[in-house]
């Protein structure tokens, strides 16, 4: 899945979004929402807190434009050179306290950047991710029945994985 959504990003880094409910629905797993102008998958994630989740997802049959929110910068890699990271870095001895300054100084630069394609041998930001309290779909019968089918696929590769996972 990972890498199919990497190709559809790679032949067009444009308004991107991805999009993660930090509120589980019913103790179970997390949804997320990666978006396009032109399409929506519809993920579930087993853990926000590991560094490699385990995710499962599929695209769904959902008008774009339903999840088309332009108040937060589009999620992509944004090339970072030297003189950026470099500019970033000192101002982080600058501002040792204030994490407000620094994480506006931080968008600043990095949405002044469009998002690319990334190619080896380079450095990148990587997001963003926004996370919410909200759960990102909208829930109608067609999400929540996909929602609940992709659960039970995550429950069944737990299950291969954790032999003790209930």
């Amino acid at each position: 899945m990972t890498t199919n959504l990497f190709e559809r990003y790679s032949a067009n880094s444009r308004n991107w979004k991805f999009v993660v409910s930090v509120s589980q629905l019913n103790g179970n797993f997390y949804d997320a929402l990666v978006s396009n102008p032109n399409e929506v998958w519809q993920l579930k994630i087993d853990s926000i807190y590991k560094p490699n989740p385990l995710i499962v997802g599929t695209k769904v049959d959902v008008d774009p434009v339903k999840f088309n929110d332009n108040t937060h910068m589009p999620f992509g890699y944004r090339k970072l050179d030297l003189k950026k990271i470099g500019k970033i870095l000192s101002n982080i001895s600058e501002t040792d306290e204030d994490t407000n300054t620094l994480n506006s100084y931080i968008t600043s630069i990095i949405s002044s950047t469009e998002p690319e394609i990334p190619t080896p041998n380079n450095s990148y930001a990587y997001g963003p991710f926004l996370f919410t309290q909200k759960n990102p779909i909208k829930v109608d019968e067609y999400q929540k029945n996909v929602s609940d089918k992709l659960a039970n696929r995550l429950k069944d590769k737990l299950r291969l994985l954790y032999s003790g996972y209930g």
